[in-house]
């Protein structure tokens, strides 16, 4: 078993090399394009006003015909594993299916401009974490207000977590610590033990493609000094793309630990030989919904958005993460308590020089 893991992560870390420079150049290109937008926040030309309640009736019928229409495609950049479970609580409920395309932000977030650029849609509903890019496609009209009983609940706070009456908020990333016992038994408790030179040239981090990491290395050096990416860099940390490759990373033994992960829940079940924490002070992300005007199966759509802030959407999608709803087995807190990103620092010539930044010190 460990021989066919350490394969595999082989595989995925030589995939993570040959296009790590390609997602920086793309990146920052793709940030420069949408740079007068993005510093424009949220004004123009998307509604403000909040999503009205929808009547009995009308969900009935809205839900009739979502299931008309069969089936409701998403892109995600969450796990696979936790998509897959919202797929199977949604069938279960409503008989439709639930299409997943796992990417992250940087890959989704092109083919949304093609497809509302050609008016031929193919996701249904988005989830993103880059907030100022989702106000930005707010401002152009990219989304419609989502329906249904679940956005009245008013613990779930609508008037909040739905700020410009489209895109809502689902739950959050809650980043943690992981390593691998039986390369570094010591383990980790905070940040600044990833310093340690024991790990050098073992630890995995992640590459910055989005605003959503620049913020998570922001906080690094706001909160554990403005050397701490200096002195991280020095440790010769392997790159990757996101959260799940590292954690299949640590998991297979190709590295002892890692910087930016989620909690290795899953894999200490299968009996891997991992573990994790939460730091002393916890970096989060939150995922926003969206439902987009191109969508094919707009119905849908619309069941699928209400079912994920439901307590039965929130137990598949929110787990090993934060909720938007109190006491969902499973998640490790609310997002009331997870960091807010300051967009008024990532403004699109923040993110392109942070990049510049971090590729000088870490890509020799």
């Amino acid at each position: 078993m460990n021989k066919l893991l350490k394969n595999k992560a082989t595989q995925i870390r030589n995939a993570c090399w040959s296009s790590l420079r390609v997602l920086f150049l793309a990146s920052a290109a793709w940030v420069s394009a949408h740079g007068v937008a993005l510093a424009q926040g949220a004004g123009g030309s998307g509604s403000t006003a909040g999503p009205k309640s929808v009547s009995a009736a009308e969900w009935a019928k809205i839900v009739e015909a979502a299931k008309k229409e069969d089936s409701v495609t998403i892109y995600s950049p969450q796990g696979v594993v936790v998509l897959n479970e919202l797929g199977e609580k949604f069938k279960k409920e409503y008989g439709i299916t639930l299409k997943v395309v796992r990417q992250g932000d940087f890959e989704s977030w092109p083919k949304i401009d093609a497809e509302f650029s050609t008016g031929r849609g193919i996701a249904d509903v988005f989830v993103s974490a880059d907030e100022g890019v989702i106000k930005e496609h707010h401002s152009k009209g990219y989304y419609v207000a989502p329906k249904g009983p679940a956005f009245d609940n008013p613990v779930y706070d609508r008037a909040t977590r739905i700020p410009q009456g489209t895109y809502f908020e689902s739950n959050a990333f809650v980043a943690a610590l992981g390593w691998n016992k039986e390369l570094f038994s010591t383990g980790l408790k905070d940040y600044g033990d990833v310093l340690k030179p024991e790990l050098a040239g073992k630890i995995g981090v992640a590459n910055p493609s989005t605003q959503t990491f620049v913020d998570f290395y922001m906080f690094l050096e706001s909160n554990y000094g403005s050397d701490f990416l200096t002195r991280l860099a020095a440790q010769r940390p392997r790159i990757y793309p996101g959260a799940l490759p590292i954690g299949q990373a640590v998991t297979s033994g190709e590295i002892s630990a890692f910087v930016y992960g989620q909690p290795l829940i899953d894999e200490q079940k299968k009996g891997a030989p991992v573990d994790w924490t939460l730091p002393k002070k916890v970096w989060g992300a939150r995922f926003w919904g969206q439902i987009l005007k191109t969508a094919p199966s707009p119905n849908a759509a619309q069941v699928l958005a209400n079912f994920m802030v439901t307590p039965a959407g929130q137990e598949a999608i929110a787990r090993m993460t934060a909720s938007v709803l109190p006491n969902i087995p499973g998640t490790l807190t609310t997002t009331n308590n997870v960091h807010r990103q300051d967009l008024t620092k990532l403004t699109p010539d923040a993110i392109k020089a942070y990049q510049e930044k971090w590729r000088t010190l870490f890509i020799k």
